[in-house]
């Protein structure tokens, strides 16, 4: 059974089989086309809040032992009872920090990502910096023609620049030897679990998004040179346009979404192109993108990794099977964006993209509601056979004084454990429980520990105070 344990600059900050390390929130969500970001959230009484710096700590997520995210705090929060919180962006985001100087680049697509590197690298602390990974987008002529005349950071350069020209994602990959980033024209990885309808897949939401659709556009290419009798060259103003291979028009449309929803213009300028026959290929290509807004597909599944099942969790990045009869969905698809929470299995979902979706046929051809009843039954009796393995907290509740200033002063201490979010108390025995007090005097502490195993909830007195102690509860669970 794989676990899933948090760390703050390489020190353990959450296991769950260690009630002192308890936290209440860690949800983990994945972005193949932007920064992943995970959200943690720990107990006013975790011994190690201290340790997290935002902007400074690096924490470092693992299930079983894959590294799943690794980033930095950015902001924290308290709520009502004092539960911290922080907001935490992936790696990637380290691209932010650095700045790229004016520059003139001519040459192939890999050497511009590493010359963008290697000014990062040399900008930033070590456990921020990147090597260079796998580079699979190409150039048909390897060859490229880049500038700029004031400072980008480095994230804004390598996506003006190299994104989005030529498309790709960014993946960092989480070596030993330190983050590789990789720039792929597309992902190879497949993912081995199958989302299908009446397993596990547990709600769909499609949605699709026309407002930044575009019907017309007017391309533009790289600046045009021109050459002096001596055969020196200058860059004008004009740039390559499809004019004169598009029957004298400058623009390219999709006609079939102009009679859908009329004219909408936007122009775009391909730095790298300098002849007409390739811009107006580009350009068509683009169009058709364009023309047919966003569109995507959220399903809520349960995740089989959680369930004991031997098979690998999805993961943004990968090509996943899905299959769903009353929504129209049976082929391939790439996962685009995934949210699991790894402290709750049922608040797990994966988005795709729904290019190859039919949605404006989509119907219900059968009654999905019992079917997925049905699944829901079936994992979650799976679930609850691994509840006892993984993932316990325990919550301390107070009714009663906090500061004991008089004699006579009494405080309720009640500790509810929970599997997931599932509270189980009452199914525990209450010789699990043991409670400790933490005090200046080790001796006294010892035999007031003796005094107070096998009870949920316990009363605490001034006298048990004396000038200074802090109380847990220790519950030991028989797997």
């Amino acid at each position: 059974m794989k676990l899933f344990r948090v760390y703050v600059d390489g020190a353990l900050f959450y296991h769950p089989h260690l009630s002192q390390l308890s936290i209440t929130e860690a949800k983990l969500t994945e972005d193949a086309e932007g920064v992943d970001s995970f959200t943690l959230s720990a107990p006013h009484d975790h011994p190690y809040l201290s340790r997290i710096q935002p902007m400074a700590s690096e924490i470092m997520c693992k299930y079983g032992d894959a590294i799943v995210f690794k980033g930095r705090a950015l902001d924290i929060g308290t709520d009502f009872y004092n539960t911290h919180s922080w907001q935490c962006e992936a790696a990637l985001a380290y691209l932010r920090d650095s700045q790229q100087p004016p520059f003139s680049y001519t040459g192939s697509l890999c050497g511009l990502l590493e010359l963008f590197l290697n000014n990062h690298n040399s900008s930033v602390e070590s456990r921020k910096q990147f090597i260079l990974g796998d580079v699979t987008v190409t150039d048909s002529n390897d060859y490229i023609n880049r500038s700029s005349s004031e400072y980008l950071d480095t994230m804004s350069a390598v996506k003006s620049k190299l994104l989005y020209t030529h498309g790709g994602y960014l993946r960092v990959r989480y070596e030993s030897d330190g983050n590789y980033l990789d720039w792929l024209a597309d992902f190879d990885v497949r993912s081995a679990q199958t989302v299908e309808f009446g397993k596990n897949l547990l709600d769909v939401k499609i949605e699709e998004s026309h407002e930044d659709r575009v019907t017309a556009i007017i391309p533009f290419g790289a600046k045009i040179t021109e050459t002096d009798e001596d055969g020196n060259e200058t860059e004008t103003d004009q740039r390559v346009t499809i004019d004169s291979v598009n029957d004298g028009k400058n623009y390219v449309c999709d006609e079939a979404a102009v009679e859908e929803i009329g004219w909408i213009w936007t122009t775009e300028i391909w730095e790298d192109v300098t002849l007409p026959q390739n811009l107006l290929t580009k350009a068509k290509v683009r169009v058709k993108i364009l023309s047919k807004g966003i569109s995507s597909i959220e399903l809520t599944i349960i995740d089989e990794s959680i369930t004991g099942a031997d098979i690998d969790d999805i993961h943004a990045r990968q090509y996943v099977v899905c299959k769903s009869a009353p929504h129209g969905l049976d082929d391939t698809f790439l996962c685009t964006g995934r949210t699991r929470d790894y402290l709750n299995a049922s608040g797990n979902t994966i988005t795709i993209g729904a290019e190859r979706a039919g949605i404006a046929s989509i119907t219900a051809k059968q009654n999905p509601e019992k079917l997925v009843q049905n699944v829901k039954i079936e994992l979650e009796e799976q679930i609850s056979s691994t509840e006892r393995k993984q993932l316990y907290r325990v919550e301390i509740i107070t009714k009663g004084s906090c500061i004991f200033t008089d004699k006579g002063m009494t405080a309720v201490l009640s500790a509810h454990v929970y599997a997931w979010n599932t509270e189980i108390t009452a199914k525990l025995d209450a010789s699990c429980f043991a409670w400790h007090r933490s005090s200046s005097d080790e001796a006294a502490d010892a035999e007031w520990d003796s005094y107070h195993v096998g009870m949920k909830s316990i009363t605490v007195t001034t006298e048990d105070v004396q000038d200074n102690a802090s109380f847990r509860c220790e519950v030991n669970i028989q797997e």
